[in-house]
């Protein structure tokens, strides 16, 4: 009784997000989460912000030398503590610097920042909209809005300020608004333009992990599993250790019937996390798919026990119980008379 893979994407701990503002295109977590992984499963991503830089814009409406100071010292030890996820903290030093300069951009964008991180996300477009109306050409503020949009599923808001990102000719990071246009698209329902964007951000920073897997999720989705391959090894070219690539790979594998691989590759991710579940889960179906029944069930039970609430594990008890009733209603033999 075969039922489709679940993919781990399913499992919250591992959510896809857009590129928003103290993150790099490196594999990251952050509070905001959207994005793509499989049907079921989601790409592992952050949403791409750009980086507080105290001084990027003219600082408005300074009193005075010392208050100036001040407001600096406030920002500086604000935007700290967001990139140490401290938010609470982060929150009291920029509100402290907001009340000392009420319109300064770099503030009330680091304060758009910081409700985004703590899910505050309708104060977070206030502050956005606040700080580009102080200064629009702060493109980062606007990258980061569109990512807040992301998050609330407002798509086409969401397309509008990444496209306006693109319109900026100094904006020093454009990877960050392609990748976030292709994560847009991609929710949207349209992975074939998902890809075009994908694409341009892979050539803008052939070194971007994560486009490149949610480029691979893409053509996956399309079932076009060659390129899909391509793209997932060559994110793991440059992350050897990125267990979300070897795992699609393991999956498509296995759709392609090429179950021997497909086990070596779940293997290969287990030694370099044996308790990655995903991984133990994938090989216990691939297992009792091929007939190795008792092997594949001490998978399922290993998982059923690990993750009793959570999907993979409730996944695994169903799969158990199917296996356990189909044996149940199988004929036996009756006795010679």
């Amino acid at each position: 009784m075969s039922k489709a893979i679940l993919n781990p994407g399913n499992q919250k701990s591992e959510t896809r997000k857009a590129m928003t503002s103290h993150q790099t295109t490196s594999r990251v977590k952050c509070s905001q989460t959207c994005g793509p992984r499989s049907a079921p499963a989601m790409a592992v991503a952050a949403l791409l912000v750009t980086s507080l830089i105290w001084g990027c814009v003219p600082q408005k409406a300074m009193t005075s030398e010392s208050t100036r100071k001040k407001v600096e010292v406030h920002y500086k030890a604000g935007a700290l503590y967001l990139q140490e996820g401290k938010t609470p903290q982060a929150l009291k030093e920029l509100l402290a610097a907001h009340e000392l300069d009420p319109v300064n951009p770099d503030v009330e964008h680091a304060l758009g920042l910081a409700y985004q991180q703590k899910g505050m996300y309708d104060q977070a477009i206030e502050q956005y909209d606040r700080a580009l109306k102080l200064e629009p050409k702060l493109t980062e503020a606007r990258n980061n809005l569109g990512t807040v949009y992301l998050v609330k599923a407002q798509y086409d808001q969401a397309i509008e300020q990444f496209e306006k990102c693109l319109q900026d000719p100094l904006y020093g990071t454009p990877e960050k608004a392609l990748y976030n246009l292709g994560m847009a698209y991609f929710q949207k329902g349209q992975p074939e333009k998902a890809i075009q964007y994908y694409q341009k951000a892979v050539s803008a920073d052939d070194q971007n992990v994560m486009a490149l897997y949610n480029l691979a999720f893409c053509y996956e989705s399309q079932k076009q599993y060659a390129k899909a391959l391509e793209n997932y090894r060559k994110a793991i070219k440059i992350d050897p250790k990125f267990k979300e690539a070897h795992l699609q790979i393991g999956l498509i594998l296995t759709r392609q019937k090429e179950h021997d691989e497909a086990v070596r590759i779940f293997k290969k991710i287990l030694t370099m996390d044996p308790d990655y579940q995903p991984a133990h889960f994938q090989m216990g179906v691939t297992l009792i798919e091929t007939g190795k029944v008792a092997d594949g069930l001490k998978k399922l039970e290993m998982i059923k026990n690990m993750d009793p609430t959570g999907p993979l594990g409730k996944e695994a008890e169903e799969r158990i119980e199917a296996i356990r009733k189909d044996k149940s209603k199988a004929p036996t033999k009756e006795a010679a008379g």
